[in-house]
């Protein structure tokens, strides 16, 4: 009976911000688990066991999120739909923007009336906005990660990029391709090309079904650099719902406290949920074990919050760490030598219990250019544990400034026609001297 309530509100999610005809298919799905759960099959008395919940997912990625060390994956590097997962990729960027002084957390956001049209559509529509300018950066922050609206997300990337959305999907490829991971996006949103071309958002040169494919592996380092750049996020994603202006922002990630699928020992605090057609069910969490923070993603799963929950509770079983010692290393920059330390001289790692990898490290430089400043990062110590890898910062212990610059007169080189103008004029020169001589002794 439990086990059916709970796979009933895993359908319910499939329910919020979809179309109508999946919608109408959901509904289905419920009655059914309704019926199943009132009406328990034959098969199912003659069983003395609770059933176990299915894993499934296509695409899974565990990782730490700050040494970025894989825990384990499952096709993490085949790209797909990953639905509003997308938003991360906003979200990283927005914050980003606030960083470096271009945005602030109170500005109003002005939102076009595409944009207004579609925050109240039934199928996209989570948050409403009435009108243009409504709303501050924060606010729409919020109801983009909590109640991943739709229209939130695009109003803030089109504020990042100066109005444009082309431009803020083309600052999203540039980041991407920047930190190395297989994405490709062509919404800020998570909305294909199907739902976009209504409301005039689609990017040009993009096909009609044209949508995000991004691999497990990818969306989750995006992730890892959301919370290594915002990590007081968890404060709001944690939170099952709050309230902006005068709406309640409903958080559909059923792990958080006070929802069915919550376990106190997970320490589960985040952090993006995502659905359409194409993509199916897709989570990314973040939660604590061992002291470190965790990113889990799942792609396309039936059993969306059972099947994470499960992931987890493997990672906590399975999974312990070890200390591994880093020392100090010189780097060459701009023909300079320049000593840099670990951030932790002890990097944490991951293992199972079981397993004995083989573990060593190695230190690649990230500066090439002087002058360094003194606890800038120079480089990375990649501490390699079996077939995943942990990074760690080196910063460097001391400033050192670029060589000046010295000036060396060139001495311009002649012809030779010009060498040997000089040397006939010197030597008619000599003549005529000794010519007048004799003239001067007569």
């Amino acid at each position: 009976m439990i086990i059916q309530i709970k796979k009933l509100m895993e359908v319910t999610f499939i329910v919020r911000g979809t179309s109508r005809l999946t919608k109408l298919m959901a509904v289905i799905l419920v009655l059914t688990c309704v019926i199943a759960a009132l009406v328990p099959s034959a098969t199912a008395q003659a069983k003395s066991k609770k059933p176990k919940y299915k894993f499934e997912a296509k695409e899974i990625y565990v990782m730490d999120a700050k040494s970025g060390q894989m825990l384990y994956q499952k096709n993490s590097d085949q790209r797909r739909p990953i639905a509003s997962l997308s938003k991360l990729m906003t979200l990283y960027l927005t914050k980003k923007a606030i960083d470096q002084h271009q945005l602030s957390w109170n500005q109003k956001v002005p939102v076009s009336k595409p944009l207004i049209k579609m925050s109240k559509s039934y199928e996209l529509g989570t948050f409403k906005i009435k009108r243009s300018k409504q709303y501050t950066v924060k606010q729409l922050y919020q109801a983009a990660l909590i109640a991943s609206s739709n229209s939130s997300a695009i109003a803030l990337g089109e504020l990042v990029a100066g109005g444009s959305n082309t431009k803020f999907i083309n600052l999203m490829n540039r980041q991407a391709q920047k930190w190395g991971i297989d994405a490709h996006f062509v919404s800020s949103s998570g909305l294909d090309n199907t739902d976009l071309t209504t409301y005039k958002l689609q990017v040009p040169g993009t096909g009609k079904k044209a949508q995000n494919m991004v691999s497990a592996k990818a969306i989750s380092t995006v992730a890892a650099k959301v919370l290594g750049e915002f990590p007081s996020i968890t404060k709001w994603s944690r939170k099952p719902s709050m309230k902006v202006g005068n709406q309640v922002l409903v958080n559909s990630n059923r792990l958080l406290k006070g929802d069915a699928f919550y376990k106190k020992s997970e320490h589960v605090d985040g952090l993006k949920t995502g659905f359409t057609d194409t993509a199916g069910l897709c989570l990314t969490v973040s939660f604590w074990h061992k002291g470190r923070h965790l990113i889990a993603t799942i792609i396309d799963s039936n059993t969306i919050f059972s099947s994470m929950e499960k992931l987890v509770r493997a990672i906590e079983k399975n999974y312990t760490t070890e200390t591994y010692l880093i020392h100090q290393n010189i780097f060459t920059i701009g023909n300079r030598k320049v000593s840099a330390s670990p951030q932790n001289s002890r990097a944490t790692i991951w293992k199972t219990e079981s397993s004995k990898p083989s573990i060593s490290d190695s230190y690649e430089p990230t500066t090439q250019k002087l002058p360094v400043e003194k606890g800038s990062t120079v480089g990375n110590v990649l501490v390699k544990v079996g077939n995943s890898t942990a990074t760690v910062p080196m910063l460097a212990t001391q400033s050192v400034r670029a060589p000046k610059t010295i000036v060396k007169e060139t001495v311009k080189h002649r012809s030779l026609f010009s060498k040997i103008g000089d040397f006939l004029g010197n030597l008619i020169s000599g003549l005529a001297r000794v010519v007048n001589q004799i003239f001067k002794h007569l």
